[in-house]
C-alpha cells in the first residue's frame, strides 16, 4: 500500500488557496493515486486515461473532473400514454388501456436506466454521474411505490442537474418533487390529519440526522408541509389543505410553511456536518471522525452548501489518498460492473449492466427502503460474491449464462475462486466477513435465476474482441511474473498481498503448462488470448477485486 500520512489534513478549511495548493503538493501523484481518484470521483479509468492524468498533474486532473469530456445526449422523456397508432383509451376496455400504459411506462424507465448506464460507460461526465448515483441513494424514491417512469426520471434529472451545485437547491427541489411527495406520503398530509412521514425523513435523513430534533419538531413540521402534493405528476400547493396556524420548530415560532421549514433546517448547525458526513462516508468508504465531519461540515455551510467546493477540497486532501482510504471501500454492484468495463476498455451490452447490477442487489430506481442501499459489507454475501465472478466471466466471454442456469446459478469456475477466498489467501487485506457464508432463502434464489434467465441472450449476442496480448506486449510484460503483475495492476484497485501474488503466479504457470506452451510465445495467438481472458476472470473473481 502507499506510504502516506494518515493524518486527516483538510486543505483550505482554515486558510486560502495557498494552503490548498500546499496540501495538494504533498500528495504523491502516482498511478495508484490517479486510479483511486478516478474510482471514487467516477467509475474507474482505462490505462490510457491514467497515463494522461499522470502527465496532467493532480490539480489539473481534479479541475478537469468538473468539465465534461464530451457531449451527453439528453434523454427524450415523455409522459406515459398509450402509444400512437394503438387504440385510444376511449376505444378499449379501461383495464386493457391501463395495462398498455403500464407497459409503455415500464419500457420508458428501462430506456432511461439504459441511458444512464450509457453515460457511465461513455465517461463523458464521470463526476456528475458519480454524484447523481450518490444523491439517488440519498434522496430515495422507488418505482414500486411511485409507479411512474416520468416522475422517477424527472426526479433523477433534478439530481443530475444539481449534482455538483448547491445542496440547498437540491433540497428545495426534492421537497417539491412529485415522486418524493408520493413516495413519502405527503399527498396524504392535510391540515385536519397531518402525515408525518415526509417531515420525519427531511429531518432524519436529509438534513439533521438522528438526535438533533424532537418528535414535537416532526409533528409541527408536518403541519407546515400540509397541502404540498403531487397532482398528475406536477407539484401543487393546495391552500385549502394547508395549516396556516402558528408552529414551533427547532425553538422558532411562526406561521411556517414548507419553505420556511427547509430554511430553518439548512441554517441549523447540524445540517452541514450531517450532509458532509454522508458524502465523506460514501466517497471514502468509512465513517469519518467527528473532527473531520465537523470541519467539512463547516466548509459546506460556509460555501452556502456548494458541493463543488466540497469535492475540490476533498480530492486535494492528503488523507483522501492515505492507507486508511485507498482500497478500503467495498465496491457497490454498479461500481464493480462499470469499473470492470472501463479497466478492460470494453463496451458491454446494457442488459449485462441492468440485470447484472440487479442480480447483485442494486437495482436503479428501486432501492430497498427510504435509507437507500446500505453499502459496505452489506454488498457481499456468498451468493453475491459468486455472482460477481460469474458476471466478470460473462463480460470476458469465458462463462456462458446457460451453464450458470443449468448449475443452479453457480458456475464451476466460480467455485474455485470461492474455495480460494475461504482458504484466507487474502490475508489481512480483506475484512473477515468477505468470505462468510450467508444462505439465501429459496425465494431469493429463484429471483436470482430469473435474472440470469434475462441475461441468457448474451450467450448468442455477446462476442467481444479483447487484446490482452497486445496490452502485455506494449507493456513489455513477457515473463509470467511480469504478466501477473501487469494484469493485476490493470484489473485491481488495490495492491496484491504477497500470498495472493504467489497464488496467481502458480496458477498462471500451471495454466500455461496445461495448454502446452513452452518458452515465451504461443503458437496460436487466439489460444493465448483465451488463456489471458480466463486468467483475467480469475483475478476479477478474487476478494481483492471487490475493493477500491
Amino acid at each position: 500500500m502507499l506510504a502516506m500520512s494518515a493524518a486527516p489534513a483538510m486543505p483550505g478549511l482554515g486558510g486560502g488557496a495557498d494552503e490548498t495548493e500546499s496540501e495538494s503538493s504533498a500528495i504523491e501523484w502516482n498511478r495508484r493515486n490517479v486510479e483511486h481518484l478516478f474510482n471514487r470521483a467516477g467509475f474507474g479509468a482505462t490505462p490510457a486515461q491514467v497515463d494522461a492524468a499522470l502527465a496532467q498533474g493532480l490539480d489539473a486532473t481534479v479541475e478537469a473532473l468538473f468539465v465534461p469530456r464530451g457531449d451527453v445526449k439528453p434523454f427524450d422523456l415523455e409522459r406515459a400514454t398509450v402509444r400512437d397508432g394503438a387504440p385510444r383509451p376511449e376505444d378499449m376496455e379501461r383495464q386493457d388501456a391501463a395495462r398498455q400504459m403500464r407497459r409503455v411506462d415500464t419500457m420508458q424507465l428501462a430506456d432511461y436506466t439504459g441511458w444512464w448506464f450509457d453515460t457511465m460507460l461513455a465517461g463523458a461526465d464521470p463526476l456528475r454521474d458519480r454524484m447523481t448515483l450518490f444523491w439517488h441513494g440519498y434522496f430515495t424514491s422507488s418505482q414500486r411505490d411511485v409507479r411512474s417512469s416520468y416522475q422517477m426520471a424527472q426526479q433523477n434529472m433534478l439530481l443530475r442537474d444539481n449534482a455538483l451545485g448547491s445542496f440547498e437547491d437540491i433540497l428545495f427541489g426534492i421537497a417539491k418533487d412529485p415522486a418524493m411527495l408520493e413516495y413519502l406520503d405527503n399527498d396524504e398530509n392535510k391540515k385536519d390529519n397531518p402525515n408525518e412521514n415526509f417531515a420525519r425523513e427531511v429531518m432524519e435523513l436529509f438534513t439533521l440526522g438522528e438526535g438533533h430534533y424532537s418528535e414535537d419538531d416532526i409533528k409541527e413540521a408536518a403541519r407546515a408541509f400540509t397541502g404540498w402534493r403531487s397532482r398528475r405528476g406536477e407539484f401543487t400547493a393546495q391552500n385549502r389543505q394547508h395549516d396556516s396556524g402558528k408552529k414551533t420548530i427547532l425553538g422558532k415560532t411562526g406561521r411556517f410553511d414548507g419553505d420556511d421549514v427547509l430554511e430553518l433546517l439548512i441554517q441549523n448547525e447540524h445540517c452541514g456536518p450531517h450532509v458532509a458526513g454522508r458524502i465523506l462516508e460514501y466517497l471514502e468508504g468509512n465513517p469519518p471522525s467527528a473532527e473531520r465531519k465537523a470541519a467539512y461540515g463547516k466548509l459546506l455551510s460556509d460555501s452556502k452548501f456548494d458541493v463543488g467546493t466540497f469535492l475540490r477540497a476533498l480530492f486535494s486532501d492528503p488523507y483522501f489518498y492515505s492507507d486508511a482510504v485507498v482500497g478500503q471501500r467495498v465496491t457497490g454492484p454498479i461500481d464493480y460492473l462499470v469499473g470492470m468495463a472501463h479497466r478492460l476498455d470494453v463496451d458491454p451490452p446494457r442488459v449485462w449492466l441492468t440485470y447484472g447490477s440487479e442480480l447483485l442487489g442494486q437495482e436503479l430506481f428501486n432501492p430497498p427502503n427510504v435509507k437507500g442501499w446500505p453499502g459496505g459489507m452489506a454488498w457481499i454475501t456468498t451468493a453475491s460474491f459468486m455472482q460477481r465472478g460469474n458476471l466478470a466471466g460473462i463480460l470476458l466471454n469465458v462463462v456462458k449464462v446457460s451453464e450458470l442456469i443449468e448449475g443452479g446459478g453457480l458456475g464451476a469456475g466460480m467455485q474455485a475462486a470461492s474455495d480460494t477466498a475461504e482458504e484466507g489467501m487474502a490475508g489481512d487485506e480483506m475484512p473477515d466477513e468477505m468470505g462468510a457464508a450467508v444462505e439465501e432463502p429459496d425465494a431469493q434464489q429463484k429471483r436470482r435465476l430469473g435474472q440470469l434467465n434475462r441475461l441468457r441472450r448474451l450467450d448468442r449476442s455477446w462476442n467481444p474482441k479483447f487484446n490482452l496480448v497486445g496490452s502485455l506486449q506494449k507493456a513489455g510484460a513477457r515473463t509470467p511474473e511480469a504478466i501477473v503483475d501487469h494484469l493485476a495492476d490493470q484489473l485491481l484497485a488495490i495492491e496484491l498481498p504477497a500470498e495472493t501474488r504467489a497464488y496467481l503466479l502458480e496458477e498462471y504457470t500451471a495454466r500455461r503448462a496445461a495448454v502446452k506452451v513452452t518458452g515465451k510465445r504461443f503458437k496460436d495467438r487466439n489460444n493465448e488470448e483465451q488463456l489471458l481472458c480466463s486468467f483475467a476472470h480469475l483475478i476479477l473473481s478474487l476478494p481483492e477485486a471487490q475493493l477500491n
